[in-house]
């Protein structure tokens, strides 16, 4: 390494300060492209561009066996740390990737240090920031510098990748329902698509959306079986027709760069649909929306089976009959639950409280996108991890079924005339050797390719909800039962009740407190001296209840709690008489005009309003990102919103 940093008054101050960086991997260094070279161009370049002028090299920075792709490096960071100070005019590179491999990288570090007025230039001469053609030049090159690892690759996997850049198959078996010609393009398997198009009428026309599991008994009941001879399994099927149908395959190849580092680059290789366009894409919906059947038509309830009681069981619609009067009832008697006593929840009110969420959720693009996304979390990673062991496994495969050749060949060139077999029962023993081995293989290689299915099928789902946020942009209120459904569904929105609420009392009307909810007239909140003198001529009594005082304090209390008229049997305010007696005189004075009357008087004072006869519960709104029936039982949620507890009046008060 070069002198340390001198001050400028050491130097005077029209010298040129100037720095040189050097950075080597070990492989460089191998190949040639050592410190003593790179440092021999600076010098050289600063000594012809620098002619005439006063400069001097000041230090010179070396970060060696240490990768490009690290943003931060010792000697990197000191060298920077001394250009932001002001101890530096000019850094002088060998090369542009010296500072890094990643445009990022590159365009940070350099805007921050020409942004100090320091001059930045590479030995190759490409590269001045002096230069009028500065900022393109830096935008290519990073770009070149970028992309270096395609080429890498593409070195080191040949042919293979050159095949599938044309549209070849470059490796491996192709997903169901196609299969490869004599020239090794995709094309469609016959027998493969009949069985596509027998899976979309299972799925599709079927009056009842059946189970994965369903569909695919239903489908070894038609004699299909698997690429492998095996009976169907739900998840295996819906894998199998999952990757048929999205038109394509992706192939990651993974190389090292110059520094040892794994890269790795993509290719798409298009293939033909096994069904048309429109089956293709209503069976993919159907297939990403789960294994839970869904019946046809939908339900006229929307929370059917998406509302779960406190006991932990869900929830559906009913009808009182005779009447227009919808509720949610909790399942909990029918399924056994013990100490079961779930109140009956009106439809009208909880999806009104529960759609207002999905509303409030929908309308707030950003943070649904945030949810998508850290809902999908590593999902995109696994996938790349699944596809380049995809590779992997085909190259592993393909290399053992040519070593199987090889080795059986050998095997029958060195054996003599067998009269008794032993050497055919040895030959027959090795093949099935190597065949177990490349088994073994295939079977690994369909566990992969089940979970690959799964996390793109996760990949699509968060496609399909970002493509439904930017398109809700009109009034949700306006949208159809079926609509609403449909927005559940992709959602897939369950709701958790988390306290019991204020129950729907069943019997008569209450005309006294269902007037005060028609005409929204207040409820005196006590009875003083004051108000009862105001009052007591209005109120009639008869010979056997004369002062009635205490049943009109009574009646108040009881309008005001919403208690039952039977829990005031005996209460001293009205001298230990029966509610019946105490009903009969409220109502006379109701039926009368006098309580109206009484009301009017007190109008001035204090009076609270009626309350509702019941109160929904407190709900969690789950599920809004996250398809796990789990989470939602042990409470943890990507989503979970608070409905707060709301108050409503049901038209036709309970008593």
């Amino acid at each position: 390494m070069g002198a340390r940093v001198l001050p400028r008054k050491q130097i005077g101050k029209q010298v040129i300060r100037i720095a040189i960086y050097l950075r080597v991997s070990t492989a460089q260094q191998l190949e040639g492209y050592g410190l003593k070279v790179q440092e021999d161009q600076c010098r050289a370049w600063i000594a012809y561009a620098m002619r005439g002028l006063n400069h001097v090299i000041v230090d010179v920075y070396i970060d060696g066996g240490v990768s490009g792709k690290l943003a931060s490096r010792d000697e990197l960071d000191r060298m920077t740390a001394d250009a932001m100070a002001g101890r530096l005019d000019m850094i002088v590179f060998g090369k542009l990737d010296r500072i890094g491999r990643t445009m990022k990288n590159i365009h940070r570090w350099v805007y921050d240090v020409t942004d100090k007025g320091v001059r930045v230039a590479t030995a190759d001469g490409r590269i001045d920031s002096d230069d009028d053609m500065f900022g393109i030049q830096l935008s290519l090159l990073a770009y070149m510098a970028e992309v270096e690892h395609a080429l890498i690759l593409e070195r080191t996997m040949g042919g293979r990748m050159q095949k599938v850049a044309v549209g070849g198959w470059p490796l491996g078996e192709p997903p169901f329902g196609i299969m490869l010609d004599n020239d090794g393009n995709p094309v469609l398997n016959p027998a493969e698509v009949k069985q596509f198009e027998d899976a979309a009428k299972i799925f599709i026309d079927a009056p009842e959306i059946p189970s994965r599991e369903d569909g695919a008994r239903s489908m070894n009941a038609l004699n299909h079986r698997s690429r492998q001879g095996k009976e169907w399994t739900g998840g295996n099927l819906a894998g199998r027709l999952r990757a048929g149908l999205k038109g394509y395959v992706d192939f990651t190849f993974a190389g090292t760069n110059e520094d040892g580092e794994p890269i790795e680059t993509s290719y798409r290789v298009e293939i033909p649909k096994p069904l048309p366009d429109d089956r293709a894409a209503e069976l993919l919906a159907i297939l990403d929306a789960g294994s839970r059947p869904k019946s046809r038509p939908a339900s006229k309830y929307l929370l059917s089976n998406r509302l779960f009681s406190l006991c932990g069981t869900h929830r559906t619609g009913a009808t009182t009959p005779g009447t227009d009067d919808r509720y949610y009832r909790c399942m909990g008697t029918r399924e056994g639950v013990q100490d079961h006593d779930c109140w009956e929840l009106p439809a009208d009110e909880v999806d009104a409280a529960v759609w207002g969420e999905v509303k409030s959720l929908m309308a707030d693009k950003d943070k649904l996108h945030a949810l998508i996304e850290g809902w999908l979390g590593t999902v995109p990673e696994r996938a790349s991890s699944y596809r380049r062991r995809l590779v992997e496994l085909d190259t592993e495969v393909e290399k053992k079924k040519a070593s199987r050749r090889r080795k059986i060949a050998l095997l029958l060139a060195s054996v003599d005339d067998d009269e008794d077999g032993d050497d055919a029962t040895l030959v027959e023993e090795l093949r099935a050797e190597l065949n177990a081995k490349i088994d073994e293989l295939i079977e690994e290689r369909d566990r992969v390719s089940d979970w690959l299915t799964e996390a793109e099928a996760q990949e699509g789902r968060a496609a399909h909800l970002m493509s439904l946020v930017e398109k809700v942009d009109g009034n949700m209120d306006d949208f159809t039962l079926d609509q609403k459904q449909d927005v559940l569904d992709l959602l897939r929105v369950e709701v958790q009740i988390t306290d019991k609420g204020r129950p729907r009392h069943k019997g008569l009307v209450d005309p006294i407190t269902e007037w005060h909810r028609e005409t929204g007239t207040p409820i005196p909140a006590t009875v003083t001296d004051e108000m009862w003198a105001k009052v007591r001529d209005i109120l009639s009594s008869n010979r056997q209840w004369k002062d009635v005082r205490g049943g009109f304090e009574v009646m108040l209390d009881k309008l005001r709690t919403g208690r039952a008229w039977n829990s005031y049997s005996g209460d001293e305010r009205i001298g230990g008489r029966t509610y019946a007696t105490l009903y009969r005189r409220v109502h006379a004075w109701f039926g009368s005009g006098e309580y109206e009357k009484a009301l009017e008087a007190l109008s001035p004072f204090l009076g609270v309003p009626v309350p509702p006869l019941y109160v929904l519960p407190s709900m969690h709104v789950t599920g809004a990102v996250d398809d796990s029936v789990t989470s939602r039982a042990a409470g943890e949620r990507k989503h979970s919103v608070s409905c707060n507890e709301s108050e409503t009046a049901e038209a036709s008060s309970r008593r």
